[in-house]
């Protein structure tokens, strides 16, 4: 049998799936917690590590299975910095906040938003900021870089020994990439980080075969061919890609919640409000919006709530409804729609592990319906990863997004892993894309209170932002002159 191993690596887990290359089954999967430093000299990914377990399940997998093809998904917002052989700094964790100190600088020379549509965002979110930063505080280190790597193409390249890069990884909020130019940035042309990348290559090219010294510690086949590899996120959009037409609506959702509204225009996306445009595998941007989806949930949810996912029914939800009980944004500090606002649960009681589970879920459903109408989705709604298999997350979506003046559907996708199954397509085209559910309505006397409970979680967020404002302005006239 010949197999695709899939190397997923996520913010918060790393994989190596085994994937059958006639049809697309799910054969094998192992995972590990993504490993980061902190020590100096930043906040950083402990790369070695997870490569050393990643050579283990090599070489355990190629004990099992024929494995004919490695294709690498990554995470965004992360590059490399590398000699001929080796890092020249490491690889820096995008949740350090240590490019927040150059911000109001970094800002002022970054392109407009209209050239990139990528937003400033906070600490290590956008590669720009960090390579900025990387420069000014460590620049005999930074001038022995050869090659910068986006994080997808820095795996191939530990594979294969060679250098390349790809538009996906390189188009998501870096402010390097020009998406409608389809070119790198002016701002990354002036600071002269574009020179830094290798020769672009596409997510589905065959990068090369395994380096001599990873076919020795694993045992793979010589003839097992690398893909040059692709973001995370898009990878979730390959199924629908091939067999969808605009407009329709991808929610990849894992740590993050990524949603690509295919069909929507770009203009009229806000900055402030954590719209983008990430770039496809056919170089062309894509109306998106994001939020931290998975953190999010489970700084609500705490660990007795996500214990309950099995237990939590819609009476629990009806209960948060009932007793006006509201999560109120923002839980995670790294952008989304309600970004700069400090998350706060409004209750009297005290919270069952169910209910803490519902109310992660209603919130979740809430934020992802604003970032859907902000980057103007349209056409059914394909949702893959954590959030799928959350129904009671599902049928609260599908009532909001029914609610609007263009109702969409929700659909649910069978694979557990949008990133991996998208990701096995670039490596073969027997692979067939998952299949979908439609989400079941809710009861109508639910439906009704959930709009009212959503017109009443508007009303809040708006009461408390204004009243912020009112602070920041008295607080400004106090100051002395």
């Amino acid at each position: 049998m010949s197999t695709i191993v899939v190397m997923d690596i996520g913010k918060t887990n790393a994989k190596l799936c085994v994937v059958d290359a006639a049809n697309g089954e799910l054969l094998n999967t192992e995972s590990t917690a993504t490993p980061s430093l902190d020590k100096t000299p930043y906040l950083h990914l402990d790369t070695s590590t997870l490569w050393q377990w990643y050579l283990l399940q090599l070489k355990r997998t190629a004990s099992k299975y024929q494995i004919s093809c490695i294709v690498v998904t990554a995470h965004g917002a992360t590059a490399a910095l590398v000699t001929d052989t080796e890092l020249a700094l490491p690889v820096m964790d995008y949740e350090f906040d240590g490019p927040d100190s150059l911000a109001e600088e970094y800002n002022q020379r970054c392109d407009p938003f209209e050239h990139t549509y990528s937003p400033h965002l906070p600490h290590g979110l956008n590669v720009g900021r960090q390579l900025y930063w990387q420069r000014k505080y460590y620049p005999g280190q930074f001038k022995k870089a050869v090659h910068l790597l986006p994080y997808t193409q820095f795996w191939s390249w530990k594979l294969t020994g060679i250098a390349t890069a790809e538009v996906t990884t390189i188009g998501s909020h870096s402010d390097l990439w020009n998406p409608l130019a389809k070119t790198y940035s002016d701002f990354s042309i002036r600071e002269n980080f574009a020179t830094l990348f290798p020769a672009l290559r596409k997510a589905d090219d065959v990068l090369g075969t395994l380096a001599p010294e990873v076919l020795a510690q694993t045992g793979i086949s010589h003839e097992c061919k690398v893909l040059v590899g692709i973001h995370d996120s898009n990878a979730s959009l390959i199924p629908w890609l091939k067999t969808k037409s605009t407009p329709f609506t991808v929610m990849s959702t894992g740590t993050w919640v990524i949603i690509f509204a295919l069909g929507a225009p770009l203009q009229g996306l806000k900055p402030e409000r954590d719209c983008t445009a990430n770039v496809n595998i056919h170089s062309e941007p894509v109306a998106c919006g994001r939020f931290m989806g998975g953190r999010e949930f489970s700084a609500i949810a705490g660990e007795e709530g996500l214990a309950a996912a099995n237990t939590t029914t819609a009476k629990d939800l009806q209960d948060i409804i009932d007793h006006n009980i509201f999560a109120l944004p923002a839980f995670a500090d790294t952008g989304g729609p309600f970004s700069g606002q400090q998350g706060t649960i409004e209750t009297d009681n005290q919270l069952t592990p169910a209910q803490h589970f519902a109310l992660a879920s209603v919130y979740c459903a809430l934020t992802s319906d604003e970032s859907l109408t902000l980057c103007g989705s349209r056409g059914d709604i394909l949702v893959e990863g954590a959030f799928a298999k959350n129904t009671l997350l599902m049928q609260c979506l599908a009532v909001f997004r029914t609610a609007t003046d263009n109702p969409q559907d929700i659909l649910a996708s069978s694979d557990s892993t949008g990133t991996t199954l998208g990701a096995a397509m670039l490596a073969s085209n027997r692979i067939a894309a998952p299949s979908l559910t439609p989400v079941p309505a809710v009861t109508s006397d639910l439906t009704h209170k959930l709009l009212e409970y959503r017109r009443s979680w508007h009303q809040r967020i708006a009461q408390r932002t204004a009243q912020l404002k009112r602070d920041q302005v008295k607080a400004a006239e106090t100051e002395p002159s």
